[in-house]
């Protein structure tokens, strides 16, 4: 049996860790950066690599795949996303006017080693709250699949793949960011 990890060790991701607490630092204050629509700060927070992308959920047996599709909601690199993002900080963006009220909630943090040396992969649970005006309120839930790239002191978001729970989306618009 191996001995756990030193609470310190920051070659470890296990809960407990100093490490792990990064991440779910990084990912509770991302949620508020959302949640307080500090869009320019967010998008900070991104790799100029980034992908971004939430596929289309189907129902089906699972002896047929995995429920998923390579079409997409919206599939976004760099450039994409800066453009989705400095257009909900105008006026022009009227999905977004008056904004959303949202709330971002993250929890099941799972954090292992990433692809390469330096990055991390964290699958996360989600659930965002959205309301509207006077049309009540909206729901999406769902599993977000990170990777995270270490910069000295910081991360970067280098992959973002969110698998929603949802088949049918029936809310009016997508341009909430996830």
């Amino acid at each position: 049996m191996s001995e756990p990890a030193d609470i310190m060790d920051e070659s470890s991701c296990d809960p407990g860790t100093r490490l792990y607490g990064r991440i779910a630092e990084f990912l509770y204050r991302e949620a508020d950066l959302l949640d307080s629509h500090r869009y320019a700060d967010w998008f900070a927070l991104f790799a100029p690599d980034i992908r971004y992308d939430m596929p289309v959920r189907i129902n089906e047996f699972r002896a047929r795949g995995d429920g998923f599709r390579d079409i997409a909601f919206f599939d976004e690199n760099y450039a994409s996303l800066r453009t989705r993002v400095k257009r909900l900080e105008t006026d022009s963006a009227w999905a977004e006017s008056p904004p959303s009220r949202t709330r971002h909630f993250v929890s099941n943090i799972l954090a292992s080693p990433g692809p390469q040396a330096g990055e991390f992969a964290v699958q996360s649970s989600f659930m965002i709250t959205r309301t509207r005006s006077d049309q009540g309120y909206q729901l999406f839930t769902g599993k977000r699949e990170d990777v995270l790239r270490s910069e000295g002191e910081h991360f970067k978001i280098a992959r973002r793949h969110i698998l929603v729970d949802q088949t049918v989306i029936t809310n009016t618009n997508l341009s909430i960011l996830f």
